[in-house]
């Protein structure tokens, strides 16, 4: 018997209620819930089939009457930009390592990539099934940064001279892939429809009009993408995106702000932790890769 189902709207609504009690631990997973409800009930029609499948998920959890109190959930998105992201809040996540053995809903061969926790177990799971297809995994681990809605929300925003702060288009997408160290086939696609749909700010030259500095809400609804280009170090702008990328989620979007960073990424965390945020967890990415 198939251990997942699709969960209705009343039950996603209800995994985020439980997993708002568990902030700020669980604050990247709450938001990734937050963040594929949202997409599933405001966009629709040709804006829906013309979105990455990066950003367009199912949530499914277990496949029982009972009511979900262990807070066990399986995001996939569609094929051709395959993400699964899985938690559960039952220590150890029996349940959820259970759902990824047995499922049928895992595409493994596509070499999906896994966004999970820090269990063993699901590590441990997910490695095991990615032997059995003689599939590797390349993990990269991040710490999460979490700032308080209300703490963002009181941010003070100050523009350089230089520069007008003004949302980015989805046109800009094209350049923002060209400058991603990650880069991938289908990324240039995935940052024009975060673009789109998530939100995203740019600081343009006041002169040339030219972008200088970018930063958009990905698909786990935190700050992501934080670049300057490289002439234009040391003005202040990291800081100015990242704090109005921080009241934007938290005023207009009213969420609680997370980001994650490498810990070797020293710049990066020492910006965000001026302005507050604080370590709270770590997440890993696993690539699964022949």
């Amino acid at each position: 018997m198939e251990p997942l189902r699709p969960a209705s709207e009343e039950e996603i609504r209800g995994l985020i209620q439980i997993y708002e009690t568990r902030i700020p631990e669980a604050v990247q997973f709450l938001l990734i819930l937050q963040n594929i409800l949202r997409i599933n009930t405001t966009v629709h029609g040709c804006d829906l089939e013309e979105a990455s499948h990066r950003i367009r998920k199912t949530i499914y959890v277990p496949n029982n009457h009972s009511l979900n109190r262990l807070g066990t959930f399986v995001a996939i998105s569609y094929e051709d930009d395959l993400y699964i992201m899985a938690h559960s809040l039952e220590e150890p996540p029996l349940e959820l390592s259970d759902a990824l053995q047995n499922t049928q809903l895992i595409k493994w061969h596509l070499k999906p990539t896994f966004v999970v926790g820090e269990a063993t177990l699901i590590h441990e799971t997910i490695h095991q099934k990615a032997k059995e297809i003689s599939l590797r995994i390349d993990t990269f681990d991040f710490v999460n940064y979490w700032l308080q809605r209300e703490k963002a929300a009181n941010l003070n925003v100050v523009i350089p001279s230089d520069v007008q702060l003004m949302p980015l288009e989805k046109e800009h997408g094209k350049l923002i892939n060209e400058w991603w160290t990650y880069r991938y086939k289908m990324s240039q696609w995935y940052i024009e429809s975060a673009i789109k749909h998530n939100g995203a700010l740019g600081l343009f030259d006041k002169i040339t009009a030219e972008l200088v500095a970018c930063v958009f809400k990905n698909d786990l609804d935190g700050i992501a993408h934080l670049y300057t280009v490289p002439d234009r170090y040391n003005k202040g702008y990291g800081t100015t995106l990242a704090k109005a990328m921080a009241r934007l989620i938290a005023v207009d979007h009213q969420q609680q702000v997370q980001t994650f960073i490498t810990a070797n990424n020293e710049k990066s965390i020492k910006l965000f932790e001026k302005l507050g945020f604080v370590a709270v967890n770590k997440i890993y990415w696993l690539i699964l890769q022949l």
